[in-house]
């Protein structure tokens, strides 16, 4: 299957979760930033994928989806996010994050887990990660097996 996964990033979990299923497909997939992504055109499968941060979904992620409705809803499509959040929390964000639009259309949907590592957040970033979030220290949360499970759906399609 010959793929693209798109995502957004911030720090770069998203892009780390993106390469880790990249590798795990069994066809081919090129990883592309949302700010520089391929075309969509003659793709059979186009993962997307992003950080949520206050509860939404990287402006710039969504502003992909939108503008390349036409092309993804004629394809395999394969959605992902990444926070901190587990279970019904988690789901909650994964569900609110893309446009209903795509979110019905997907096949496969996963929460990847998230990381955090505060020396390197902006200071507003680090501020509403410690209120909001009260994450005190460094987390290293990406789930492998979501990414595994998310490679596996899509390779089943395939």
């Amino acid at each position: 299957m010959k793929g693209l996964i798109v995502y957004g990033t911030r720090y770069g979990t998203s892009a780390e979760c993106a390469r880790r299923l990249g590798e795990r497909l069994s066809g081919s997939a090129d990883l592309a930033d949302v700010r520089t992504a391929a075309t969509i055109e003659r793709r059979e499968l186009v993962v997307i994928g992003g950080p949520i941060y206050g509860g939404k979904l990287l402006p710039a992620v969504s502003r992909y989806c939108d503008a390349h409705r036409e092309a993804l809803l004629s394809t395999t499509v394969g959605l992902f996010i990444c926070c901190l959040y587990s279970g019904e929390a988690a789901e909650a964000e994964l569900t609110s994050a893309f446009p209903p639009w795509l979110f019905a259309h997907a096949r496969s949907r996963k929460v990847f887990g998230g990381s955090v590592h505060l020396k390197e957040l902006r200071l507003i970033d680090r501020y509403l990660v410690r209120k909001v979030a009260r994450v005190e220290g460094d987390i290293a949360a990406i789930d492998d097996s979501a990414i595994a499970a998310m490679a596996a759906e899509l390779d089943s399609i395939g």
